[in-house]
């Protein structure tokens, strides 16, 4: 049997349900995480009375994403990325309990604050999340077949993005509500509980016959273990560096969602500061947007498992990258559309209806627009990837490819809150729409499938 007839899980229809129900879960497992470093956290430091330029600052937690390729092929490596991942997710679990007690010290404390256990929390948790997000993407490849990547892709990325919505909605509100103890320590337990589930729902994955291969030459030669361990880890990188028209895949992983974290780090400050938008009334708009790019993730999955990837990928970027002025139309416009003045509107029961409805409808309108051809773009950008993944290093490619196109968000993520403040909401919002531009031009003429060196494209 081929590597690729070994999959876990296959097209048939009796088997659809099933593997929906892990993709769903898993991917809901790794979301929330990510929405507790960098969208619920910078809603708590916005909550205690933190600076914006240390609310911008959570983009540079992305580093953990950005180097988690340096430990990825020890994930191939060791273990099982069963092992991997219900590990990780305990470890999560405790490390959010952890979170949720000095969050809650912190808050309560009157004056200046001292933040660096929060931020040590964060870091630690990031490194956790990275890890996790390695073994689950290479699990996901190495169950399903190639078709069915591209067929439930759709429903990982919705999953994640509800993970995100119980995030920055759910747990937002429970932190403003009641208290963060309650609010972190709930999503805590959410994730130990998830650990348990996946322990007795998941089974392990079959290993490509390469690895197979590779595994038997060790037994035959225990002494060479670390060499081969070692010559793994420098073909993994090499292999993906050295592929055809690599430049291209890079330059385009680079450029494709550049714009994503500029937009979602400084959307908050433009509605509460320039629009006058309460907190309340911004948790419910998070509920909107989330829901939109679940819409789009969804429409952008089947489209692509129906097209075919290298018949949609030009026209998603189309529709995403001409959203992103939609955002300068609002920073524009603010005067006229605003809700309320900043700082005197506490909630949404203080607001006079009759007034906010033009500023609130249009918000609520370049929010779904927006999101809903992000979504769809995320949808592409993932089948992408496991497109450029080598069977026989996918948890380590996939790891790489997600590295690279974190880097410009990580650089320049952490000093968005400096940018609004130095260039002012229009002048910020027009730079980050023509960062986009790029990916349209490479759009054309990146190649969307991988093609094996000396093969010819195929």
């Amino acid at each position: 049997m081929s590597a690729s007839d070994a999959s876990i899980e296959d097209s048939e229809p009796a088997s659809r349900g099933r593997t929906l129900g892990w993709t769903s879960s898993t991917y809901f497992a790794e979301g929330l995480p990510w929405s507790i470093i960098h969208q619920v956290a910078s809603e708590y430091l916005t909550a205690i009375g933190m600076p914006a330029r240390q609310i911008g600052y959570t983009g540079w937690l992305n580093g953990t994403t950005l180097l988690k390729f340096l430990w990825s092929p020890l994930v191939d490596l060791f273990g099982t990325l069963k092992r991997w991942m219900v590990a990780t997710q305990v470890l999560l679990g405790i490390g959010v309990g952890v979170l949720a007690v000095v969050a809650h010290s912190l808050a309560g404390e009157a004056g200046a604050k001292d933040t660096r256990w929060i931020w040590l929390s964060l870091l630690g948790l990031g490194v956790l999340s990275a890890t996790y997000d390695i073994a689950c993407d290479g699990y996901y490849m190495g169950a399903l077949k190639k078709h069915d990547q591209a067929r439930y892709s759709g429903a990982r990325v919705a999953a994640y993005r509800a993970a995100m919505l119980v995030g920055s909605s759910g747990l937002v509100f429970l932190g403003g509500y009641f208290n963060w103890l309650v609010a972190f320590g709930l999503a805590g337990v959410l994730l130990v509980g998830l650990a348990i589930l996946h322990h007795g729902l998941l089974k392990e994955v079959p290993r490509s016959e390469l690895e197979q291969q590779a595994e038997s030459a060790e037994a035959d030669a225990q002494e060479r273990t670390w060499q081969r361990r070692l010559a793994h880890v420098k073909d993994a990188y090499l292999s993906f560096l050295l592929q055809p028209k690599a430049w291209l895949i890079i330059g385009f992983l680079l450029c494709y969602k550049m714009s994503d974290n500029l937009v979602s780090s400084m959307s908050k400050l433009l509605f509460a500061r320039e629009l006058g938008v309460p907190t309340d009334v911004r948790g419910v708009l998070n509920s909107l947007s989330l829901g939109a790019s679940i819409v789009g993730a969804i429409v952008g999955g089947a489209w692509i498992a129906r097209r075919s990837l290298k018949v949609t990928l030009f026209r998603i970027t189309l529709l995403m990258v001409a959203t992103q002025p939609l955002f300068v139309v609002l920073a524009a416009f603010a005067p006229e559309l605003m809700v309320s003045v900043p700082g005197t509107v506490k909630n949404s029961s203080q607001l006079v209806w009759g007034e906010a409805w033009l500023g609130l409808g249009s918000v609520a309108l370049v929010i779904v627009l927006e999101q809903v051809c992000g979504g769809m773009a995320v949808a592409a950008q993932i089948v992408f990837i496991m497109q450029h993944s080598a069977p026989e290093h996918r948890a380590a490619h996939y790891a790489f490819a997600t590295a690279v196109y974190s880097l410009p968000q990580t650089v320049i993520g952490g000093l968005s809150g400096q940018f609004y403040e130095g260039l002012g909401p229009v002048a910020y919002f027009s730079f980050v729409s023509v960062l986009t531009l790029p990916a349209v031009v490479l759009a054309q003429l990146v190649p969307t499938e991988r093609v094996v060196p000396g093969s010819g494209p195929g």
